[in-house]
């Protein structure tokens, strides 16, 4: 239905900069095979057309798709998919930047961080590092910025991170009670599951927070939900935080994080929507 030339190898630099394997669109392409779905899967890798410029007109095949069937597609890129899709089709989104009625959110992942350390022992209250990359991190970094029990090294988190760099990220996320998420470009961030990997409570910052599995899922029970209007407040938020409290949104992560959150995780998630 949708030719090979639509799903090409990626060109563009890894990224985040530990990814090894393939991206989740690619991933699920894989996975999806042999499998039976109520939808018809629209297999394209948006992400890589998107990113290496490939110059293919994708609105060229999708206008050949019967507009009476109902269908589904997968992206990861924040800005996907910019064209025009069948009437019914569910976008399985991870960036989220273009949402419709149609859209649902999943997470923005990659490969597992390899190691990881959650159960260390933790020595930092709260800690970021990775980019300024939208007005929210600066709004964060200012409220934050000289507060002792806050770990933050803001640098320009590029695929051409340094092992040095990434080991130092991982390291202190590890050592940390609960780890700064805000939103970047797109609506969500890779942060937001790293976190889950080495042990910290992820903070999730956004103007609009674009959480994936809330049909199933309470969020406020495995991370912190802080608003761009609440930004001023997150110091007195998560330190209002009882140890009680903290050691469930630990354990809970740990009991959802494969079933929701890994990449063969959300290939079964979007399996058991696309066929309810």
């Amino acid at each position: 239905m949708i030719p090979d030339v639509y799903r090409p190898c990626p060109k563009y630099p890894t990224y985040p900069p530990y990814h090894e394997g393939l991206y989740l669109e690619d991933y699920f392409y894989e996975w999806s095979k042999n499998k039976s779905f109520n939808r018809i899967y629209i297999p394209i890798f948006w992400t890589t057309l998107y990113c290496d410029n490939h110059p293919i007109n994708i609105q060229h095949v999708l206008n050949r798709l019967d507009p009476n069937k109902k269908y589904f597609t997968v992206c990861q890129h924040d800005d996907a998919p910019r064209e025009r899709l069948p009437k019914d089709t569910l976008v399985f989104s991870a960036g989220g930047n273009v949402i419709n009625e149609q859209t649902v959110a999943i997470p923005l992942i990659c490969s597992e961080i390899k190691n990881p350390n959650p159960a260390q022992q933790k020595q930092f209250f709260c800690s970021f590092i990775g980019s300024v990359t939208h007005p929210i991190r600066e709004k964060m970094i200012s409220c934050l910025k000289g507060k002792n029990d806050y770990v933050l090294s803001y640098q320009n988190w590029t695929p051409s991170v340094q092992s040095k760099q990434f080991e130092h990220f991982k390291t202190v996320t590890e050592n940390s009670v609960f780890c700064l998420c805000p939103r970047g470009y797109g609506k969500s961030s890779f942060r937001l599951y790293e976190a889950m990997q080495l042990g910290a409570i992820p903070v999730y910052i956004s103007n609009h927070h674009y959480l994936p599995w809330t049909d199933e899922l309470d969020w406020n029970s495995f991370s912190v939900l802080v608003k761009e209007n609440e930004i001023q407040n997150i110091d007195q938020i998560l330190k209002s935080i009882s140890q009680q409290e903290i050691i469930s949104k630990q354990n809970k992560i740990n009991e959802l994080y494969k079933k929701y959150f890994n990449l063969n995780g959300i290939c079964n998630q979007i399996m058991k929507r696309v066929n309810e």
